[in-house]
């Protein structure tokens, strides 16, 4: 379980100006959720080294998560290695494929295909995502996005149980029938 307050990188695409505001949008909802957000909208400025500000994100330590909000163009950029989101996505990969801890990632589907398959590069197609591809799927996982961040999911496991009581005593054995 997550004890500390998340501190999340936002990784996107910027695809068009509407997705760019949607984005920005989405992490003023977190930071008014108690989220701490890097966003490079925010905390990429002129003269920085983007792919060196890109790196660090993703390893530093501090960030307890990574979204990755995946449309159409996110995918195409990432899986032919193109422009910041193909530099982007190469950390990534390699990050995700080398650590233990794997829930550090997290894809949003911010665009489905005309078959309602979730656009996503093919390192996180088979990782488990959260939809945001519409006004109402947002909408019905903002809660989950929550406690993903949190460590609160709605299911927690319960504790393991005491044994049955005739498997503790030292009562004699009885038999069980042959066939």
């Amino acid at each position: 379980m997550t004890s500390k307050k998340p501190k999340v990188f936002i990784s996107y695409s910027w695809t068009t100006p509407g997705h760019y505001d949607r984005i920005r949008s989405y992490a003023e909802r977190l930071l008014s959720d108690g989220v701490e957000v890097i966003l490079d909208q925010w905390d990429l400025s002129e003269g920085q080294d983007k792919h060196a500000f890109m790196e660090k994100m993703v390893a530093d330590t501090s960030i307890s998560h990574v979204l990755i909000f995946s449309d159409h163009e996110y995918a195409s950029k990432a899986d032919n290695r193109k422009a910041g989101v193909g530099t982007e996505s190469q950390i990534i990969s390699q990050e995700v494929y080398n650590r233990v801890d794997q829930k550090k990632f997290i894809p949003i589907v911010c665009e489905r295909d005309e078959n309602g398959e979730p656009y996503l590069p093919i390192f996180l197609k088979p990782r488990i995502w959260i939809d945001f591809s519409s006004p109402e799927s947002e909408s019905s996982h903002w809660e989950r996005l929550l406690r993903g961040l949190y460590g609160k999911p709605i299911n927690e496991k319960p504790a393991v149980g005491k044994p049955p009581s005739y498997i503790t005593t030292d009562a004699e054995r009885r038999s069980l029938p042959t066939i």
